[in-house]
């Protein structure tokens, strides 16, 4: 929420400014997923083919199911489980996004603690340390020193110091996942400057990030166009951008890049957090959030779009430098943004260490403003589903407080000489991947074909009218969705290839645990329909309601607030009519004529 607030005639909180439901979306979603993830992927698959399918997935996923949700949470004004009341057998859709947001804020503090440990090593040492080659680096360190040198022995199995300084003086990663190793001090240090910050600012509430929600949506883009400017102006920058914009169709076969185009929409949206039904719950009923969507989708997918320009930019250059291919000059990964961002930075011929210290204050700041999302949303449905356990004083920080420590605790994985690989394992089966796909298709399945998606849009259309986008959203929810979730989980399996990391192939055993991770996603809703069930045994109407869409009556499906409307409406005229009784009595005792003829 932000600090202006004002409540609903249901005495619910709602947003009071006209764009801070906007804001707060973009603050908390776009962010680090379209700087650091968008351009990993990319660079995953092939470069430009990945858009193909990413603005595909847009327009048959992310927009309807986005809408779907902001929908759903204006409409219902509850959060998690609660919020699928609406159809009480898919309350297991409710428990999956809190598991999802669990997952999320247990990881996803990863990428601002590396951010924390860089902004340190920029300040703390000169010249920066992925600038310069290092005796730790080995032989294989590339600098470009070595040109002027005429050094003749440089060849493509070189690494940039940039990378370098990423996998050995960051991470001191391992070779396979069973070498966890040791936990790294300053990587440990730094999630715990995360979370301490994280939750100094979350247990005083997240009134006052209303306060910056503007800087933190327009700074990011100074920054990116800054890295724009300067990356189309190195040598080779076009070859870079050719690569990007370049697709090589044959990719397209492969079930991995629209398993990765699906995932990464719903990932930058966040389509399976719970976060956006509960922004949106704090909605004014008949504020117009269609506007909304259609905004943030579009600034959501335009900035992955340019923040790709200014990586492939970088990756040109580098790639010139080597005279090697673009697809040899770096392992990717999840690291790819702290590679080839710092790169760029420290080619800025005044100030680099300025601009650097900015940059990562700005992946730091985007970081936190989704974190405080995560935390808050979950911390908000765990109390919102579990109101009778949580009946105490300052239940809320007290839970927060064992979110904070819990996860810092299990969070610690992450910081070992294998961490990198653990990282990648949530990145790839929690959040993404089939859990994501059979969350957003029950969620789809639920609206158009249990619920029914044409009273569905009856309701949207008692808050706001939809206009040409209605078409569009029945044929994306009761067809175009479905279909494509389907679709893209049927190629993915049928061209399986294990997880990697650059030249590191995962073991097998890595699946069974990335199984593991997404069990709770998949079962979640079956096990919630039963329990549901087993509830109301006794109590055929209930039975009837929760899998029987034509006895699902919702006081708000007719007419918002007409009941409400009525009852004062009947509440005043009666109020009147005693007035003129009372009138009407105290004439009668004043004249004993009107007395005769009323008892007549």
């Amino acid at each position: 929420m932000t600090s202006s607030e004002t409540i609903d005639r249901e005495g619910r909180k709602t947003w009071s400014g006209r764009f801070d439901f906007l804001m707060t979306l973009v603050g908390s979603s776009v962010g680090t997923a379209n700087l650091w993830r968008f351009p990993y992927l990319c660079y995953k698959n092939g470069g430009g083919v990945f858009l193909i399918p990413y603005f595909i997935a847009l327009l048959g996923i992310g927009i309807p199911i986005f809408l779907l949700q902001v929908a759903l949470g204006q409409f219902m004004s509850l959060t998690g489980p609660n919020a699928w009341n609406i159809y009480p057998l898919a309350k297991g859709l409710g428990f999956i996004t809190m598991v999802m947001t669990a997952y999320l804020a247990l990881y996803y503090v990863v990428v601002i603690a590396w951010a924390i440990y860089y902004i340190y090593a920029a300040v703390a040492n000169s010249p920066m340390p992925w600038t310069v080659c290092d005796e730790s680096y080995g032989s294989k360190c590339y600098d470009r020193s070595l040109i002027a040198k005429n050094v003749s022995s440089l060849d493509s199995s070189m690494k940039e110091p940039a990378e370098l300084f990423w996998t050995k003086g960051a991470l001191n990663l391992s070779e396979s996942m069973e070498s966890i190793g040791t936990i790294q001090p300053h990587m440990a240090l730094s999630l715990l400057v995360a979370w301490i910050i994280v939750y100094l600012c979350i247990i005083r509430g997240i009134r006052w990030t209303g306060k910056i929600v503007w800087f933190t949506g327009l700074f990011p883009y100074v920054m990116l166009l800054v890295l724009f400017i300067r990356g189309v102006t190195l040598p080779g920058a076009s070859k870079g951008i050719m690569y990007y914009l370049q697709p090589d169709f044959s990719k397209l076969l492969e079930g991995q890049v629209w398993l990765d185009a699906g995932t990464q929409i719903m990932y930058s949206m966040s389509l399976g957090e719970g976060n956006i039904i509960t922004l949106a719950s704090y909605n004014h009923f008949h504020v117009n959030s269609l506007r909304d969507a259609i905004i943030f989708s579009a600034v959501n997918c335009l900035t992955s779009f340019f923040g790709g320009f200014c990586i492939f930019a970088t990756l040109g250059y580098m790639a010139h430098e080597r005279d090697i291919p673009i697809s040899e000059v770096s392992d990717g990964g999840p690291g790819l943004t702290f590679i080839a961002y710092p790169t760029a930075l420290s080619l800025i011929p005044y100030g680099a260490k300025v601009f650097t210290v900015c940059f990562f204050l700005m992946i730091l700041i985007l970081g936190m403003d989704s974190q405080f999302v995560f935390l808050e949303g979950l911390s908000c449905q765990i109390l919102d589903t579990f109101p009778r356990h949580f009946n105490f004083r300052f239940a809320r920080a007290i839970l927060i407080s064992c979110l904070c420590t819990l996860f810092y605790c299990i969070g610690l994985i992450f910081t070992t000489n294998a961490g990198m690989y653990y990282f990648q394992i949530f990145d790839f089966y929690s959040v993404s991947g089939a859990a994501l796909l059979f969350l957003c298709f029950g969620q789809c399945f639920t609206i158009a074909y249990l619920y029914g998606g044409r009273r569905f849009l009856n309701d949207v259309e008692s808050m706001f009218p939809l206009g040409i986008v209605r078409p569009y959203l029945m044929v994306s929810w009761y067809i175009a969705t479905p279909i494509l979730c389907v679709a893209i989980a049927i190629l993915y399996w049928a061209t399986y290839k294990p997880l990697t990391y650059g030249q590191y192939t995962y073991p097998g055993w890595s699946v069974a645990l990335g199984c593991l991770l997404a069990v709770p996603t998949i079962f979640a809703v079956p096990l919630a329909g039963i329990l549901e069930l087993f509830k109301h045994r006794n109590q055929i109407g209930q039975v009837k309601i929760a899998v029987l869409k034509k006895h699902q009556i919702h006081h708000k499906s007719e007419q918002p607030y007409s009941i409400a409307q009525a009852e004062v409406h009947h509440k005043e005229s009666s109020n009147m009519s005693e007035k003129m009784h009372q009138d009407y009595m105290m004439s009668t005792d004043e004249n004993p004529a009107v007395e005769m003829v009323s008892k007549c």
